[in-house]
């Protein structure tokens, strides 16, 4: 009997200690256009997945805004100074949470600033830890398993994932093992600049916000539709109808998700038609929020596209890119 108990007790030991042995803590952080994010997580390397999520945070950083207002096209080094504080803290925290391995990735600002590349090689330098500027093709791949580390997805299962940040729009899709990747470059900062632009006739470097859009809300649906048309692929326009479509970044499951049906995972075009026309007869004034000078226009922007391409619904997940980094470094073969 006693034999019996010993047996059974090196084996959890055993067994324990070998499921110790394949967690790890890993973090990241999302550098992106408009919002900086910082995630880390207790993950399984043996059945490759993410056990538990250990901190999230954001930081508004404005980037691409403080972009477009410069006059030699470079990332303002006053903007990013003045953010250190807040970004090495992230960073602090998830060392107290006893996370080893943390990596950064730069998105669409930094690809498009003059100063983008050396920006953000000081930023990895004050903070620490190695921050890559990716490519577009890359961010769209990081989306796409940022929505994987949360949504079940059947393998036969016709998917989009779509990200919309400050600088770049990406969809992302697999089928029958065929990606295909749209990289647009219309997005929450950039439309919201060509409102200004083309139908307020306002210069975007020395105003901000569109708001109200009150009337102009038709003739900015119909840019976005513009747009569409004109620029998403073929394979998407195709599919658009009947693919399950997943929203992921700052644009879909944020600003849009809460301005037209908030507390829920999806949105219809029914919903974002209902809200653009309730707060496109806002101003900033009455509008809330660290964005809000660009959430009304998200609305235009989002149901325009879904419009042009007849896509329903779109169900939203609160994913970063970091989350997507780690979860497919876990899938790396």
């Amino acid at each position: 009997m006693k034999q019996s108990v010993l047996i059974l007790s090196l084996l959890f030991s055993a067994s324990f200690a070998f499921a110790n042995n394949c967690e790890e803590r890993r973090g990241a952080l999302d550098f992106g256009s408009g919002t900086t994010k910082a995630f880390a997580a207790v993950v399984d390397i043996c059945a490759k997945k993410i056990v538990s999520v250990l901190y999230e945070d954001r930081l508004p950083l404005a980037l691409n805004e403080a972009l477009e207002k410069s006059s030699t096209k470079e990332i303002p080094a006053a903007t990013v100074q003045a953010a250190y504080p807040k970004i090495k803290n992230f960073v602090a925290k998830m060392k107290d949470l006893q996370v080893t391995r943390i990596e950064g990735v730069a998105t669409s600002v930094f690809r498009v600033a003059k100063n983008g590349k050396a920006t953000a090689e000081k930023i990895s330098e004050e903070i620490g830890i190695p921050v890559q500027v990716i490519s577009q093709e890359r961010e769209a791949e990081l989306g796409y398993w940022s929505a994987l580390a949360q949504k079940k997805i059947e393998p036969t299962e016709l998917m989009v994932v779509w990200d919309i940040g400050g600088g770049s729009m990406q969809m992302y899709s697999r089928d029958h093992g065929k990606v295909h990747i749209y990289q647009g470059d219309l997005a929450s900062v950039t439309f919201k600049n060509k409102i200004l632009q083309v139908l307020q006739f306002k210069n975007p470097a020395e105003v901000s916000s569109p708001n109200p859009l009150g009337m102009q809300k038709e003739a900015a649906l119909q840019l976005a539709k513009n747009h569409a048309y004109l620029n998403v692929p073929k394979y998407f326009k195709e599919i658009a109808s009947k693919a399950r479509w997943i929203g992921v970044g700052g644009v879909l499951s944020a600003s849009v998700q809460r301005q037209a049906h908030s507390g829920a995972h999806d949105f219809t075009s029914g919903q974002l038609g209902e809200a653009l026309n309730k707060r496109a007869q806002l101003n900033d004034s009455q509008l809330e929020g660290d964005y809000k000078i660009s959430d009304v226009s998200n609305l235009a922007l989002v149901l325009g596209y879904m419009q042009a391409l007849r896509i329903s619904k779109v169900e939203t997940v609160q994913a970063s890119l970091g989350q997507g980094l780690i979860y497919q470094s876990l899938h790396a073969k």
